[in-house]
């Protein structure tokens, strides 16, 4: 019987094999677009709200109202906690889908940076997760 941990780590991983590795993977080549678009808190401060932070780190509260879609921003490396079940899903720089992805409640992961990109909650109800930056 897996342990909840372990639990836990795949649904992280499974999640991330449906979708937020795509946007990584974008990074070969929209490296030049994510340079030039607004950090999540610039390009969406109605989704993306700041709830803490020191001269480390940020800890940002993300939430999608259902059929809510951000506009296209990037992140820099950041874990990421979601204590509701979520379905989003990711759209490149030029607005074409990539994937679409569930992250069920208690999941947890860390992530690299993701360059240009934007996400809609496309399930039936809030879609809030927690997300933990450097600042530097």
């Amino acid at each position: 019987m897996p342990l909840k941990g372990d639990t836990m780590l795949k649904s992280a991983v499974d999640f991330l094999s449906g979708g937020l590795v795509a946007l990584t993977m974008l990074g070969a080549t929209g490296s030049a677009i994510a340079q030039t678009v607004p950090h999540s808190l610039v390009a969406s401060p109605d989704i993306y709200k700041v709830i803490a932070e020191d001269e480390q780190y940020r800890v940002i509260e993300v939430t999608w109202k259902p059929g809510q879609r951000d506009l296209v921003h990037s992140h820099p490396a950041s874990a990421v906690y979601y204590p509701m079940d979520c379905t989003l899903r990711g759209f490149d720089p030029s607005g074409v889908a990539g994937w679409t992805g569930q992250a069920r409640a208690g999941t947890a992961m860390v992530q690299q940076p993701i360059p240009a990109h934007s996400v809609e909650n496309v399930g039936q109800s809030e879609c809030r997760l927690i997300m933990f930056e450097p600042k530097k």
